[in-house]
C-alpha cells in the first residue's frame, strides 16, 4: 500500500486563544493521520505567520498523542501544553494494546517500546509495557522501537527488532512521525520523491480530475504528500510569498470541496476530507 505524508505549516492553531483550544484542533488531527496510517507529519514555516514559536505546542502534542500509553509518562514531563491531554480522544493503535501477563503472550507479539538501557556487547533492554523489559541483540535500537517478542527467559523476553520491510509485509502500523521542516515549503516538495498534491479551494476540483491516473501515480511511486496552507490564507498566498504558482509545485493542485459554503476549511477538517478521498481514490475500482 502507498504511504502518506502531510504537511502543515507552522502557524496551525496560531489563531486559538486558548490551550483546550489548540489540544482539540492538535487532537482532530492526530485522530485523523492515525486513521489513515499517515506515516509523516511535516511541520513547514509559515512565512505569513505572526507567532514563531506556536508549532512546538503542536509538536509536542502530536508526539503525545502517539506515544503508547505506557510509555507517556517515561517519556513527558508535565507542561502547560499538556494540560487537556485528558480530555482528548486516545489514538489507540493494535500495537498499544493493554498490558498482558507474560504468561498469556501469544508469540510473535509486536509491540512499540522505549529503548532505555544497554547491557553488556550488544544487548539492548527496551520497555515495551510489561513485567519484562525486551532484550534484543545487535546494532543500537532507535530511541522509540518496534520489536517482535519471539520467547520468554529468565530475566529478560527475547525479541528482534522489527524492520521497514517486515512492517510491510506485515501491514503494521506504529503511528505518525514528527517532522519539523527548517526550510521553505517550496523547497520541501521540490525534494519529495512523490506525488506532490497541494489542497486548495483554488484548485481543480477532483471530480473533474482522472482518478484513474492519479491511482495510478500514487500505487506507482508509493509516496504521496498532501499540502495545506494556513487558517486564514492558503496555499496559494504561502507560496505568492516565494512568487511560485502552484501548479508549477505540485502534480496536482486539488479542491476537494465543490462549491464549498464556507469561508475557510480549518486544516483538522480538510485532513480529514483529504485523507478520505485519497483512501477511496487508492483503493475503489473506478
Amino acid at each position: 500500500m502507498p504511504e502518506f505524508d502531510i504537511a502543515i505549516p507552522s502557524s496551525f492553531t496560531e489563531n486559538l486563544s486558548s490551550t483546550l483550544q489548540r489540544s482539540f484542533a492538535v487532537s482532530n488531527l492526530a485522530r485523523a493521520a492515525a486513521c489513515f496510517g499517515v506515516r509523516r507529519i511535516y511541520i513547514y514555516p509559515d512565512p505569513l505567520s505572526t507567532d514563531r514559536t506556536v508549532y512546538k505546542d503542536v509538536v509536542k502534542l502530536l508526539k503525545y498523542l502517539i506515544t503508547p500509553p505506557y510509555l507517556k509518562k517515561v517519556l513527558f514531563e508535565f507542561e502547560d501544553s499538556l494540560a487537556y491531554v485528558g480530555a482528548l480522544p486516545p489514538v489507540k493503535l493494535p500495537l498499544f494494546q493493554e498490558k498482558v501477563r507474560i504468561k498469556d503472550i501469544e508469540y510473535p507479539m509486536y509491540r512499540i517500546g522505549y529503548t532505555f538501557a544497554k547491557k553488556r556487547g550488544d544487548l539492548y533492554l527496551i520497555d515495551v509495557g510489561l513485567d519484562k523489559p525486551v532484550a534484543v541483540k545487535g546494532k543500537r535500537p532507535p530511541p522509540i522501537a518496534m520489536v517482535k517478542i519471539v520467547k520468554n527467559a529468565q530475566k529478560y523476553l527475547i525479541g528482534e527488532l522489527v524492520d521497514d520491510e517486515e512492517v510491510r509485509e506485515k501491514g503494521l502500523y506504529k503511528g505518525y512521525s514528527v517532522l519539523r521542516s527548517r526550510e521553505s515549503i517550496v523547497s520541501l516538495v521540490k525534494k519529495y520523491k512523490g506525488v506532490k498534491i497541494g489542497l486548495s479551494k483554488y484548485g481543480d476540483y477532483i471530480g473533474d480530475l482522472n482518478i484513474s491516473k492519479i491511482r495510478g501515480e500514487i500505487i506507482g511511486k508509493g509516496r504521496s504528500l498532501l499540502v495545506l496552507g494556513s487558517h486564514s490564507y492558503g496555499l496559494k498566498e504561502i507560496l505568492s510569498y516565494y512568487n511560485v504558482e502552484p501548479r508549477n509545485l505540485f502534480d496536482y493542485y486539488i479542491n476537494l470541496v465543490y462549491n464549498q459554503k464556507v469561508e475557510t476549511i480549518r486544516i483538522e477538517e480538510a485532513v480529514w476530507i483529504a485523507l478520505s478521498i485519497m483512501d477511496f481514490i487508492v483503493n475503489s475500482q473506478l
